[in-house]
Formats: structure tokens, sequence, C-alpha cells
């Protein structure tokens, strides 16, 4: 709902109100025949415009704003008032709508219980995650004479694209690495080369994808001519004492193995500490009944969206690009992240509303009453 209040200033206050900006901020025009700071408030206007209405106006409504929610306890806004300024006899009327989240009762909060799969940290974790050690170490050396390219080597090639028989712009290379199986190449390039030794020359046929970007290949049958230069094999060292000694603090595998076990073992509990978090939050919000103001889920929603273009800008992806990723376009992805920022938003009244009612301190201490009052229990897998 919204809550409307007026707010009236006689043309004293607001001509004071004026001066108080004009003597604050005169020093930051410069007007011709005076020196900096030293000219009147009429003639900086007619050179700069009515400069200092704005600020004073903002000062105004502000202090009485501030003070109206003093006197007015229970009008708590959820964004900042829409202000209208309309003329009166005696001066100026600031007419604002304020925004305030309408009233609801809190669900149920306590003993709720909150079912997860099993989760426990296993020998195959264990080992799972000292092959990925293994292999940031792995090197990559020339293969034998005779080694027949497979899935994980580096054929070192070169090649010449042509369509209807002619070269066309972007399909040359020469010493090209290229890991086979990574699907870096379009089509079945790569599973083309598979078997073949160095030296070989391969006809390669392919066809680019009807969306590709460049309008003249989309679609089109190519056909590439292939030569291996050279294969190259990633040697991953063996997981031993070597290894730990190496990639650790640790002399021997077994100190190595214990303190990937530990630290696997705590991660995943910070994991399945914040999946019943996030998951009995839900469930409490799920049991309240609440219409979320729309200030409110914009609000939400633009912090929401402005984090998510942060975070892909330092990937080098903007908004649309992540839309397509994820098959929809940026209508379609706007609507689900409206949709998540209205749960954001109904989560964030529910636990200011259990703040209040256990009249408990800060936001920690609320999450921490919550999954104390609760329980978290596991199933399968």
């Amino acid at each position: 709902m919204n809550v409307t209040a007026k707010f009236e200033f006689t043309t004293k206050q607001i001509e004071e109100a004026i001066d108080v900006v004009y003597k604050r901020d005169a020093a930051k025009y410069k007007v011709k025949g005076f020196r900096q700071g030293a000219a009147p408030r009429k003639m900086i206007e007619q050179n700069h415009g009515d400069v200092f209405s704005e600020e004073a106006f903002n000062k105004l409504f502000n202090e009485a704003f501030k003070k109206y929610l003093a006197d007015n306890k229970e009008v708590t806004p959820v964004d900042d008032p829409d202000v209208t300024v309309e003329p009166t006899e005696k001066g100026l009327v600031f007419v604002a709508t304020i925004p305030v989240q309408d009233k609801f009762t809190l669900g149920k909060y306590t003993g709720i219980e909150i079912k997860l799969p099993a989760a426990k940290i296993g020998d195959k974790d264990v080992d799972a995650f000292l092959e990925r050690i293994a292999n940031s170490r792995a090197r990559q050396i020339a293969a034998a004479p005779g080694h027949k390219i497979k899935d994980g080597d580096i054929a070192v090639i070169d090649f010449c694209g042509y369509l209807n028989g002619k070269k066309f712009a972007g399909g040359e290379a020469k010493n090209h690495e290229l890991v086979i199986g990574s699907k870096s190449f379009i089509d079945t390039f790569e599973e083309q080369l598979v078997g073949k030794s160095v030296k070989d020359k391969v006809k390669v046929n392919v066809t680019f994808p009807k969306e590709y970007h460049a309008a003249e290949l989309a679609g089109k049958p190519v056909v590439f001519e292939v030569e291996i230069k050279n294969i190259l094999i990633r040697e991953i060292p063996a997981i031993d004492d070597n290894l730990a000694k190496e990639t650790s603090e640790f002399k021997t595998l077994a100190e190595l193995k214990k303190d990937t076990r530990e630290r696997l073992e705590k991660h995943l509990k910070a994991e399945v500490d914040q999946a019943y978090e996030q998951e009995l939050l839900r469930k409490i919000a799920e049991g309240t009944k609440i219409n979320v103001h729309e200030k409110l889920t914009e609000r939400y929603f633009a912090k929401i969206m402005a984090d998510l273009e942060a975070r892909l800008a330092q990937s080098g992806i903007n908004i649309e690009m992540y839309a397509q990723y994820n098959g929809v376009d940026l209508e379609g992805l706007k609507k689900v992240q409206r949709e998540n920022a209205m749960n954001s938003a109904k989560i964030g009244l529910v636990l200011d509303a259990v703040q209040s009612k256990e009249k408990i301190k800060n936001f920690d201490e609320v999450i921490k009453f919550l999954k104390e009052k609760n329980k978290c229990t596991f199933g399968a897998k």
C-alpha cells in the first residue's frame, strides 16, 4: 500500500532555504565582473539558471520527511517516496506518496523439519580431488613416433578451409594447438583427426552451424585440408609421496589424504549448512502470506541485475549473451530474476518480522535462532 503525506512551506521558508544554499554554493559559479563567490544570487541565476532552488527544495523536504517518520513510527517506507510539488497561495506543498509494505501475519517459523540428501565424504571424493591436483601438475610432451591421436591429446595442425573449392576468410592457421575432445572446433572436426599420426594429411568435411556469426558460412558444408605437424600428450605425475611433497607441506601421501579429507569435510559442512539455511528460509516464507510491495520487489530486482551484470563483465560476457546461453531472451531472463527478487524480498520481510517478534538484536542472530529452533535431517542420496 501507499501512504500520502503533505508538507507545506511558506514563501519565506523557501526563500530562506534558497539563500542558505546560495551562500554555501556561490563559489562554484563564475560570473563575469565578479570575483568567484562574490556574485549576487540573482546574477548567478541569470547566468546559470535556477541552480539553487532544487537543492533548497530537497533540503526542506528531507528535513520535514525525517521528522514525519520520527513522529509516525508505524510508517516504514520500503523505498524512496514519489514527490510532487504544488503551488499554494502561501508557498508550496510537497505531496509525498510513500510506499509502505502491507501488514502480514508471520507463519510458522519454529519446529520445521528440513530434509536434505545424505552427504558424506568418501574415499572416491578424496581420490578425485588428488587426481585434480595431479592433472594440474601435468606437462606436455611430444608423443612417441607412430602415436595415433586420441581424446585428450593436443594435435598441432596446419589447416586451410575451402567453401565451394575456394579459400574463405578466417579459415586458415599454422601450428594451431587443438585439444581433441574439447569441442572447440565445429561439427565433427576433432573426431575426424582421431587415429591419425604425425605427417598425416586429412581432408575434414564439416558443416557450419545455421546460426554461425558469419552469414556467408552459416549452414554451409566446407572442407578443411589438415596436416598434422605434431602430437602432444599430457604426462600426469603419479599420486604418491613425491606429489605430496611437491604440492603441500606434507611428506607423505597418507598425510596429504588425511588433510584433504578434513578440508573436504569442512567444505561439505559449510555447503550443507548453507543448503539448510536456504531451504529453511524458503519454507518459512512459503508458509507466510505476503503481498510484496512492487517498489520493494523492484529494489531487489535492480540489485540482482546490477550484481549479475558486474559478475558477467568480469568474464567479458554481456547480459544478452548470458540470456542466450540460458536458452531465453533478455525479457525472459528479467522475468526469472524479478521472480527471484520477489522471493528474496519476501524472505527479508520474514526475517525482519522474526527479529522484531523475538526481540533479536541483529541479522546473524536471527539466522542462528531459526537454525536452532528447527531441524535438519538427512535421507538417501
